[in-house]
């Protein structure tokens, strides 16, 4: 009677502690996936900023190219290049390109700050999880703790009322 509970208690503290151990190891887990995700989003944010460069630099060519267009046909037309409608002209069709520019610029800004914000938040997971593991090993020596304490106390509990015969 006495072996049982002692091997009962035995069985539970080793359980506990092994218990604690599987839970630091998938909380440990999941902290890397979130590390992972974080480079990866940071990876994302730089793509994201390169390509907004790259399409702006496009948009700048072809808006320039457009512009050259648009003076040479002035110009093809006989009138005076400095008149103030076709200066009017040429500079509301500049600042429609500009605005273009612009606009690819600030999408793609928005787009790298999203990406880095979802990399903050990932960096944030992998600190909760390295926390969840650290805590998980702690409580699964807590409760094999307290299945010895608790096995110990039952034992002398039973020893106290036995009395041989």
């Amino acid at each position: 009677m006495f072996a049982a509970s002692a091997g009962s208690t035995l069985v539970s503290a080793i359980g506990g502690m092994r218990q604690g151990a599987a839970a630091a190891g998938a909380a440990k887990y999941q902290a890397q996936v979130a590390r992972n995700n974080a480079q990866i989003a940071q990876q994302n944010a730089e793509y994201v900023s390169q390509a907004g460069e790259t399409a702006a630099q496009a948009q700048d060519l072809k808006a320039r190219s457009a512009l050259g267009s648009i003076r040479a046909a002035q110009s093809a037309s006989g009138l005076s290049v400095d008149s103030p409608s076709l200066q009017d002209a040429y500079e509301g069709s500049a600042q429609v390109y500009r605005l273009d520019t612009a606009n690819i610029m600030q999408n793609a800004a928005l787009r790298a700050r999203g990406y880095a914000a979802q990399g903050t938040e990932y960096l944030a997971e992998a600190d909760l999880q390295d926390r969840k593991a650290s805590d998980s090993k702690s409580a699964g020596y807590l409760g094999a703790a307290g299945s010895l304490l608790s096995g110990a106390s039952s034992f002398a509990d039973k020893w106290a009322r036995y009395k041989p015969v």
